[in-house]
């Protein structure tokens, strides 16, 4: 019976990856970091590994993989005694990289090389980002500690209990789809925190991340902070008209509406509404471009429970009343969709999505209907100035907001037709 080996080019990119893992760890020994794997070791083991894979396929039997594991755990546990020995440091990060090492050779000898590259390039990275690494964990708040174990809890654990099946009078209830927003709200909200802490960027970045949930609650907490200078006034104008319509036509509405259909049709009818969307957009921009960026002295809390838990219910009931007027009252869909856009313009999108998919209602009527819940989360934003105690913002804000506002409504009956 005839062995069919592995080509040597196995062996050639066993021997790079060691070399790979090999070379960061000489660059680190340089620097002073007492390290026992240097590059012959690391090649040393790689190699040795995609030897064992051979023998695997001479012998064709399992007892080899078994030897295998035995002679890399000597190896190793040799390498880690001496190690403590001489450093008087039980860390076991040598033995740990070096034991996988053996296993990048191995994979690679049986034909595994992607997860044998992976394997090396996470060895590297780790290696080379110790430092780097204790830091970041050590400026770890609890807060922050807990929410995303709080955001784990949600989504791995507790969204798995929840069946997914409708229930209740027209189905209107699914409690697994229910929990899926919850987690995709709080995973916005944790990333909208890990963004700003890094990043240490001001309000139009919290402005921008904060409206893929709401940019009528971003509207709100900007409208209350106190412009003590004409510099913070205009900041706040252009973030309320900009930051927080951006997200709500790029992503709210378009993103939500694309990825719930996959419908290029649908996106195509949605065209003039995109177009004048932007061009008001751009004018603002243009206009306030230098008048953005205003630094924050707080940056909230990393996962807020009570605001997740609203804005998902807000989000699901939009999509259970648009579904349910369509059932009951389809005549009553567009004023429906308007009044939800003022609320939430991502769960309107979703709805109409949802019934898009579901052959209920045609391309040109829902990029009508999506229109109009753009409209209404841009005219909603002109009443939410008046609560500005600052003039130039109440009349800035209002004035912009009614004009793209009504332009955004007029192009909405393009798509319905056919202009």
């Amino acid at each position: 019976m005839q062995i069919q080996l592995p080509p040597v080019y196995y062996l050639l990119l066993a021997i790079a990856l060691g070399a790979i893992v090999g070379l960061e760890n000489e660059y680190r020994k340089i620097k002073g970091v007492k390290i026992f794997v240097g590059l012959r070791t690391a090649i040393f083991i790689t190699t040795l590994g995609y030897i064992f894979s051979l023998f695997y396929y001479i012998t064709q039997s399992s007892a080899t993989i078994a030897m295998a594991v035995a002679t890399i755990i000597v190896i190793t546990t040799s390498i880690y005694i001496e190690k403590i020995r001489v450093t008087g440091s039980p860390g076991a990060t040598t033995y740990v990289s070096t034991f996988i090492l053996f296993f990048v050779g191995l994979l690679v000898g049986l034909g595994f090389y992607m997860y044998a590259i992976a394997l090396t390039v996470i060895i590297a990275a780790i290696s080379m980002y110790k430092r780097e690494f204790i830091h970041a964990i050590s400026e770890i708040k609890e807060s922050e500690l807990l929410a995303a174990i709080n955001l784990l809890i949600i989504t791995f654990v507790i969204l798995p209990l929840f069946p997914n099946s409708f229930i209740g009078p027209y189905n209107f209830f699914n409690p697994f789809e229910f929990w899926i927003i919850v987690a995709t709200v709080g995973a916005v909200f944790f990333l909208q925190y890990l963004i700003l802490k890094s990043s240490k960027a001001g309000i139009f970045l919290s402005s921008v991340i904060g409206s893929l949930i709401t940019g009528t609650v971003v509207s709100l907490k900007l409208l209350q902070i106190k412009a003590k200078s004409r510099k913070i006034a205009d900041s706040i104008v252009y973030n309320v008209l900009f930051s927080s319509n951006v997200p709500m036509v790029l992503v709210q509405a378009l993103a939500v509406i694309y990825f719930s259909t996959l419908s290029y049709k649908l996106m195509a009818s949605l065209a003039p509404i995109i177009l004048v969307s932007l061009v008001g957009l751009g004018i603002i921009w243009f206009i306030g471009r230098d008048k953005f960026r205003y630094k924050l002295k707080s940056i909230g809390n990393p996962f807020p429970i009570k605001q997740t838990l609203e804005f998902a219910a807000i989000f699901f009931l939009i999509f259970t009343f648009a579904r349910m007027t369509q059932i009951l009252a389809p005549s009553l869909l567009p004023v429906t969709i308007f009044i939800s856009g003022i609320v939430n313009v991502a769960g309107a999108a979703f709805s109409l999505g949802t019934l898009f998919l579901a052959n209920k209602l045609s391309a040109g009527y829902v990029a009508y209907l999506i229109g109009l819940a753009i409209s209404a989360g841009v005219l909603e934003k002109a009443f939410l100035g008046l609560i500005s105690k600052d003039r130039h913002v109440r009349r800035t804000v209002f004035a912009y907001s009614i004009i793209i506002g009504a332009a955004i409504f007029a192009s909405s009956f393009i798509p319905l037709y056919g202009l």
